[in-house]
């Protein structure tokens, strides 16, 4: 009689138990998932600042100096949790006396990247600055 009932015991705790370590299995992963979409989105922001801050870095620097570059410049910047790769390139229009800028800001911060462009034109004799265009583009 005693034998009848540990058959039975058995199968129902090996039943029960594997329920809920598929219940906690299934748990983890959720949570897992919940995490990682909320860290996600907290690093493609910071990877938009770091962009956006490198393009306005570069436009500072130009603005207080007209001939900051002559053909291309490419400088890193740190800004808070990501950083940004900056390139600053030079074209002279002869036709207007005027130079454009392009600049370029890969904005990174783990593994997410923001890229961004802006465009400005300078008067080479006053230095007037005039900011073109900021567009965020896809990472080539």
């Amino acid at each position: 009689m005693f034998n009848e009932k540990a058959q039975v015991a058995l199968p129902f705790i090996l039943i029960v138990s594997g329920v809920i370590v598929e219940i906690v299995i299934a748990s983890s992963f959720v949570a897992y998932f919940l995490s990682n979409s909320g860290l996600g989105a907290r690093l493609q922001t910071q990877a938009q600042v770091a962009a956006d801050a490198g393009i306005w870095d570069a436009l500072s620097r130009i603005s207080g100096n007209k001939d900051f570059t002559t053909s291309q410049t490419v400088y890193g910047l740190a800004s808070g949790s990501g950083s940004a790769t900056v390139t600053v390139t030079r074209t002279t229009v002869n036709t207007n006396g005027t130079y454009v800028y392009t600049v370029q800001s890969l904005g990174t911060a783990g593994t997410r990247e923001k890229y961004v462009v802006a465009t400005a034109v300078v008067d080479q004799v006053t230095g007037q600055m005039q900011v073109q265009s900021i567009n965020e583009q896809a990472v080539q």
